[in-house]
């Protein structure tokens, strides 16, 4: 396709985090040179296309040489129409909020009594039939005795050999560089130690004091067990002792069958995805070559580069057996500083940290990290601010749970304000985080979880305004404290990390990925309401008020979960389209996100008894359901029993999906749909682990842990789905 111009690639540069090979940025410096011979030079990176006449270059890759990046790969794309694509997905956006208002205002004339017929009959609170206050105090107790439960390594011995009368707040408030920014020392010691020994304070100690040991005294930790291998398969896959979980770095390294193995995952390393065994050997050998940087004092680098603003800094480096009189006042310093705290000196250590902070700022430095971020890092690290905020959540669901069940304003007033300061304290852990990383937290697994807490929250907020029912406030603090409980207590790397260039330099990042995980929330919480209608109208099918209660709360949470669901999906689509030049790519997680949209659109268009769909629409379906088939049969060939079975079953639930109707349809749809949500959002990132998505490969245990999730969930619903039927045999789960 000629394009009237020509592109010349002046120079390809690949820019890079501060002091690491991790890459920042994919820049393409080019020249324009036009039909006249005229010449303009621009530069190409990710999410910064250039415009040149009617066409726009994208950055899309690059191909390495031996000596270095040697091909440029840009994308080219002419498209006249974006304006007017732009403004369709604007219009469904606002169509679809316009319905959802007016099924606002319609419910809200039902409850005013101005609606055509007589105004319905108010809602009693149905709950527990037990006094209020001996059910609060004993709900509370519960729930205070929970959270007053000390971590197990609070109550463990001290640490081996460490000093305990140090004042550390000098020395962790020390600006180092490390993993590709600039911090506290305070967070490299937390980071270095979980990843070591997969616990921050380990054995019950500060991160510092295990940092500064390992670093001053090596050899007194090489044979100390550190690295805990707690698969009783892995430690006989790799011939170690079945009795002993923890293991030292000597051990180890000195171990053939894990050098072994260790060789061979090397081997294979970017050859495809890895198995559960080399996933947690390579672990290991992380784990490892983390222990040995520490040993070797790779690790503490508070020297900046005089030079280069993202040059790397350096460590402290003393000579192996030199004279005192040749030391620098900085090594002075530190030699100081590792005498003080080998002999647990608090007064020494004081002096030496003073000196070495003062030493360390006249340095010259072609950058140095604002003290106040700097500080606010301190503050993040010092509160736990999602700890705090989970243990508040769940002290507001059990307060919001009394609420319904003892029917006083007061009580709901408590558990809002329980709400709101859970919510509030997620929200300053979030800022800070934002602070200090520069962007918005939203780049990975641990983060999208606090985005879904959060959104549970703000969600309950606008609806308690809109709505003003009691089981608001119990299902979003439900959901917001298990989302932070989650991101607490589950292996997920929460430190804040250098993100892809795909993801820097670009406002739709704040927009897209927010907006995604709020519709997350907002639908996990329907998929909440929807298990206690399917459990009420199964076992309690008498207590109609409360079902229609739920029926009404779990509409509205799944129409405004879709519409946002939808934003999300077209904010995507705009950003792939001005950052790519393409709107869809058909990437894994494009297309579940879609299964789950339209399946959440069948929930919305195909709800109750009374409702007759018009003849054309099932044949509209009939005609699209056939097109699928001739479309995805092919890619199919050869076709076997097997697969014919699939696709005739897979028909079959999609026909019963999209034709049953009635409140408890509705309802089963959407525990089936939120399924579709998972498959979104841990699926793809972690048993598929491909795709721009991904936030990385996945191991057996999410497998499992899914395949054993949804099959409790499947067995449930089924059984008091049949329940449900043989109570009810003329219950309006029935097709057309």
């Amino acid at each position: 396709l000629p394009l009237g111009f020509e592109v010349r690639l002046d120079k390809f540069r690949v820019g890079r985090y501060p002091g690491s090979g991790q890459p920042r940025s994919f820049e393409s410096h080019v020249t324009f040179i036009d039909a006249g011979g005229g010449e303009q030079g621009r530069v190409i990176s990710m999410n910064n296309p250039a415009k040149f006449g009617r066409y726009r270059l994208f950055q899309s890759s690059y191909q390495q040489g031996r000596s270095g990046p040697a091909t440029s790969v840009l994308s080219v794309s002419w498209d006249p129409g974006q304006p007017i694509v732009f403004a369709g997905y604007i219009g469904v956006i606002a169509a679809m909020l316009y319905v959802l208002g007016t099924r606002v205002r319609g419910k809200k004339n039902e409850k005013n009594g101005t609606a055509d017929g007589p105004a319905p009959t108010p809602v009693k609170t149905v709950g527990l039939r037990v006094p209020g206050r001996a059910n609060g105090l004993v709900l509370l107790l519960g729930v205070l005795g929970v959270l007053a439960v000390q971590p197990s390594w609070a109550r463990a011995a001290a640490g081996n050999n460490l000093p305990q009368h140090l004042d550390l707040s000098i020395v962790r408030a020390i600006p180092v560089q490390h993993n590709g920014r600039w911090m506290p020392l305070d967070t490299v010691a937390r980071d270095v130690v979980e990843s070591v020994t997969g616990e921050m304070a380990y054995r019950g100690q500060d991160a510092v004091l295990w940092l500064l040991a390992w670093t001053f005294e090596p050899r007194a930790w090489l044979d100390e067990p550190l690295i805990t291998i707690r698969s009783a398969e892995l430690r006989s896959e790799l011939k170690l002792p079945a009795d002993q979980e923890v293991f030292s770095y000597a051990h180890l390294v000195r171990h053939q069958p894990l050098r072994k193995l260790m060789d061979e995952v090397s081997q294979r390393s970017g050859k495809g995805k890895p198995n559960p065994l080399e996933s947690k050997v390579s672990d290991i050998n992380q784990k490892l070559g983390g222990l040995q940087d520490v040993f070797q004092n790779e690790v503490i680098r508070p020297i900046p580069d005089a030079s280069d603003a993202t040059g790397a800094w350096e460590p402290i480096d003393l000579p192996a057996r030199g004279d005192n009189a040749t030391l620098t006042p900085l090594q002075a310093a530190w030699s100081d500083l590792r005498s003080a705290f080998l002999a647990d000196d608090a007064n020494q250590f004081a002096d030496a940290a003073k000196r070495l902070s003062a030493e360390l700022a006249k340095l010259p430095a072609a950058h140095r990290p604002n003290p106040r971020v700097i500080d606010t890092e301190l503050v993040y690290n010092r509160i736990h601010p999602y700890n705090l905020a989970w243990k508040i959540m769940v002290l507001g669901a059990v307060l919001a749970a009394v609420a319904v069940g003892v029917n006083r304003r007061w009580m709901d007033a408590v558990a809002i304000v329980a709400l709101l300061a859970g919510f509030g304290a997620l929200s300053y852990g979030m800022c800070l985080r934002w602070q200090i990383a520069g962007r918005i937290p939203a780049a990975n697994m641990f983060e999208s979880l606090l985005f879904l807490s959060w959104g549970a929250g703000a969600f309950a907020i606008v609806s308690m305004l809109a709505m003003r029912d009691r089981l608001v406030p119990l299902t979003a603090s439900g959901l917001g404290a298990l989302s932070l409980f989650l991101a607490d207590v589950l292996p997920l790397d929460h430190f804040i990390r250098p993100i892809p260039p795909v993801l820097m330099d670009t406002v739709w990042m704040s927009i897209h990925v927010p907006g995604i995980m709020v519709s997350y929330a907002v639908l996990a919480l329907a998929t909440l309401i929807a298990h206690a209608q399917i459990v009420t109208m199964a076992l309690a099918p008498r207590r109609q008020q409360l079902i229609a209660k739920l029926d009404s709360l779990h509409y509205w949470y799944v129409h405004v979960g879709t519409i946002l669901l939808g934003a999300g999906i077209i904010t995507g689509s705009m950003w792939a389209a001005s950052s790519w030049g393409r709107y869809w790519g058909w990437d894994p997680k494009e297309v579940w996100s879609l299964v789950a949209f339209l399946a959440y659109l069948v929930i919305l268009h195909v709800r109750t008894d009374h409702e007759v769909m018009p003849g054309w629409i099932y044949a509209a379906g009939l005609v699209l359901a056939a097109a699928l088939f001739v479309v995805v049969v092919p890619k199919l060939a050869p076709l076997t029993a097997l697969k014919i079975a699939s696709l005739a079953g897979a028909a079959a639930a999609g026909a019963v999906f999209i034709l049953a109707r009635g409140q408890f349809a509705t309802a089963l749809k959407s525990a089936v749909a939120f399924w579709f949500i998972i498959m979104t959002y841990v699926g793809v990132n972690f048993v598929l682990g491909i795709g721009l998505h991904s936030y990385g490969f996945g191991t057996g245990a999410v497998v499992r842990y899914m395949l054993l999730t949804g099959s409790i969930d499947l067995a449930l619903v089924g059984v008091l789905t049949c329940i449900y039927l043989a109570r009810r045999p003329s219950a309006t789960v029935s097709a057309g």
